[in-house]
């Protein structure tokens, strides 16, 4: 009975989430309320007969795992939300895009950059800035589908083989199913598929657009140093736990601003 009950607030909880913008109810208040809810129920009425004891472990384990998650992410994320503040990352875009480019060879260069850049960021800031650089050119509604198209899929793509893309993959190697490794070996794999899709997408454009880039902002020399830490602590995270299997979080945190 207790389970049949807990089973359902999780799909009602599942149910709210896919339906937030109706409802207008955040998905992490939905979370945080069924979560606490079955929580409860499980300390009135445990389950298959364990002790509050061991409920009590339980639910400790429960809150270190998502203390845990939510340290990395605010750590990671506090570096790229101070760079995009700053328009570090669309300045950087700016001064790399060329003023005239084919379609074809804009379609691999966005593939690439979505792929890359949500490798080190959330998948949602790259998808912005990714959609912000196509949505600045004057294409039609079809093109604009496949560039879209293209983005979504190259931002996941990317955002599995880094625990810094995305949260899902931090999930899992924080419940120790994967490790640095296996999450590396999934660049090859994943970079092919971006690859072929851009290819595929772009088999019948044949136009070219150019860029409206307007005045180059300069670089100030604090977001570079801010975009150097930043690098590196991702490079010495995969290091470090590759070599010595040192949690991340304690790599992000030692270089935390």
């Amino acid at each position: 009975m207790v389970s049949a009950l807990i089973l359902t607030l999780i799909a009602v909880a599942f149910v709210l989430i896919v339906v937030e913008d109706v409802i207008h109810v955040n998905k992490a208040k939905t979370t945080l309320f069924f979560g606490t809810l079955c929580w409860i129920i499980l300390f009135i009425s445990p389950l298959h007969g364990h002790s509050l004891d061991h409920i009590k472990h339980e639910l400790n384990e429960n809150i270190l795992e998502i203390a845990t998650l939510w340290l990395f992410l605010m750590a990671a994320m506090t570096f790229v939300a101070y760079l995009n503040s700053k328009g570090f990352i669309q300045n950087l875009v700016q001064r790399v895009l060329p003023s005239k480019i084919s379609e074809r060879k804009l379609m691999f260069l966005i593939a690439g950059f979505a792929f890359l850049f949500s490798s080190i960021s959330d998948n949602i800031t790259a998808t912005l800035v990714s959609l912000a650089v196509v949505m600045s050119l004057k294409l039609d509604g079809r093109k604009l589908v496949k560039y879209a198209t293209l983005i979504i899929f190259a931002v996941n793509s990317g955002g599995v083989s880094l625990i810094t893309g995305d949260v899902t993959t931090l999930m899992i190697f924080l419940a120790d199913k994967v490790t640095i490794g296996n999450l590396l070996l999934l660049i090859a794999p994943a970079a092919f598929s971006v690859l072929v899709l851009a290819t595929l997408l772009s088999m019948k454009m044949r136009g070219t657009v150019t860029f409206s880039l307007g005045e180059r902002k300069p670089i100030e020399k604090t977001d570079i140093t801010i975009a150097a830490i930043f690098l590196s602590t991702i490079v010495g995270t995969l290091t470090m736990s590759v070599l010595f299997q040192i949690p991340p979080l304690l790599t992000f945190y030692s270089a935390y601003p």
